[in-house]
């Protein structure tokens, strides 16, 4: 059983009978990558706050692997095995990456030592390590003010973890890069997540999307649900949330318009007359009024999502019912123009993830192709 390197029970954080942290409960375990999201306001950068000892807690426990951290000092807590890497990249820049890791590998941080005294051999081995792991090998002895925005995001990191924490906590790493530099960040991200816990504060979802095992939502300062990515994202609460109002949406619903809409981005072009189908459908489905009908069609285009792997999406279909729903809807959506190659490859992956008797498979086939016929007439 995986032990325990970070337990938050009932804290709230009380600024002036404001509450940024409102009973708010966490935990995870060691060794393991938890993305946190949440709209302004949540309480997450708080959360970290907290964790660091920059803010004290009005009530409540936080315990970094099984010690209290409450009243420590913040280079105390640091001390303990607890990095943070700030959205803003702190970086010496008129130094080069290999001298701001070589500053932060320096077991002996005073100033006569840090001056004067040669780097030991053990310590170049690991900033040389370091400089391949963050991708800057080939700019190590350049300053530090030439490197772009995401190549800076990387060397902090990479200070971070010269540094030896235990738990990394990294806030918003992907705020203004491209998005080469987004997905090789999100690859750091998992590669360091091999020998460290770390916790990563973030809006981007597509980033969230790539990197995520385990998801926390906050809200209100308060825990929302937890979950993978795509339990979250169908979840009704969290819908609301980030859309700001109330969302007649079912998890059910949800995960229908995911498939489909994975399906419609098979060949990499979401057409109007497939998005077209999908809320028609869905909406004429779920809704028997048409004001409801045209409600619920609103909420549904407004979470239209890009394409998710289908298997994540299939095995929580729960009922046959559900699959046989998904499919029909699916060969309706690439049915709308001539089926192409990454469309009908698609399909038949989905075929086989629903494992429907194939009987099953053509009957639904036939009666989707002539509803379509009598539709068009």
């Amino acid at each position: 059983m995986a032990n325990k390197i970070l337990e938050i029970d009932d804290l709230t954080v009380s600024f002036d009978g404001f509450k940024a942290l409102n009973n708010l409960t966490f935990s995870m375990n060691e060794g393991e990558l938890r993305v946190i999201i949440g709209p302004n306001g949540a309480g997450k950068t708080t959360f970290l706050d907290v964790i660091t000892g920059k803010v004290q807690p009005t009530q409540g426990k936080v315990r970094f692997k099984g010690k209290k951290l409450s009243g420590r000092s913040e280079h105390d807590i640091a001390r303990l095995g607890i990095g943070r890497k700030f959205q803003t990249p702190r970086i010496y820049l008129n130094l080069t990456p290999r001298e701001n890791l070589e500053l932060c590998c320096n077991q002996n941080k005073n100033v006569l030592a840090t001056l004067f005294k040669p780097t030991p051999k053990a310590e170049r081995r690991t900033v040389g390590g370091l400089l391949e792991t963050i991708g800057l090998d080939h700019k190590a002895d350049k300053p530090a003010a030439l490197l772009s925005h995401g190549e800076k995001q990387w060397l902090e990191i990479g200070m971070l973890v010269a540094q030896s924490p235990d738990l990394l906590l990294v806030d918003e790493p992907v705020a203004g890069l491209t998005d080469d530099e987004t997905e090789r960040t999100g690859q750091l991200l998992i590669s360091l997540a091999e020998s460290h816990s770390v916790i990563v504060i973030e809006h981007d979802m597509e980033f969230v999307r790539q990197i995520a095992r385990q998801v926390t939502v906050l809200h209100e300062g308060s825990v929302l649900c937890e979950g993978t990515m795509d339990q979250v994202q169908n979840d009704p609460r969290v819908i609301e949330v980030y859309l700001g109002t109330e969302t007649s949406i079912t998890p059910e619903q949800m995960l229908l318009l995911r498939i489909a809409a994975t399906m419609a981005w098979a060949d990499g072009d979401f057409e109007a007359a497939e998005q077209d189908i999908i809320l028609e459908r869905l909406s004429r489905q779920f809704a028997q009024a048409t004001d409801d009908q045209a409600t619920l069609k609103t909420e549904l285009k407004d979470l239209l999502a890009k394409k998710i792997p289908l298997e994540e999406l299939v095995p929580q279909l729960q009922t046959p019912a559900q699959r046989e729903q998904a499919l029909m809807l699916s060969y309706e959506v690439i049915g709308a123009n001539q089926i192409n190659q990454a469309e009908a490859s698609a399909y038949h992956k989905l075929v086989t993830l629903l494992d429907l008797p194939a009987e099953t498979v053509s009957r639904l086939e036939s009666a989707t192709m002539a509803h379509g016929s009598n539709g068009a007439s």
